[in-house]
């Protein structure tokens, strides 16, 4: 059976805040499907969410990494684990980039939004499968 966990933040008041509901309790151990994200007014530049398992995100870190062939330094950016609209879209879907691959039974999740972008009215959907005992 699959599951939909919505979140929704009306408007924004600044950077890391956390979107309505606070927390959804999963009773039943769950697969990761996909994340869609819409927002009412599209960010002018992109937008970041993160969604996570009992305190942890559940996206994959992709941090870019970049070498200078002339110092022979390599820098790795910022790491980035969320999921992102791009500027100017108002959707977005997001598939495969979990950390895991199953959230367990007994977990909270929660979504916050770390970066607006500029965009208004966003929801963020986790769509889940529910994992049955055999």
């Amino acid at each position: 059976m699959n599951r939909f966990l919505t979140f929704h933040i009306h408007g924004t008041s600044g950077n890391e805040a956390r979107m309505a509901p606070s927390a959804y309790y999963l009773e039943a151990d769950c697969s990761l499907s996909a994340v869609r994200i819409y927002a009412e007014d599209a960010p002018v530049r992109d937008a970041h969410f993160d969604i996570f398992d009992d305190g942890t995100t559940i996206f994959i870190n992709s941090a870019s990494t970049s070498y200078d062939r002339t110092s022979g330094v390599r820098t790795v950016g910022t790491a980035l684990t969320t999921a992102v609209l791009s500027a100017g879209e108002n959707a977005a879907e997001i598939a495969g980039d979990f950390v895991q691959e199953t959230i367990e039974s007994d977990s909270w999740v929660y979504c916050n939004l770390v970066d607006a972008g500029g965009g208004r009215n966003f929801t963020v959907q986790l769509e889940l499968a529910e994992l049955t005992g055999e």
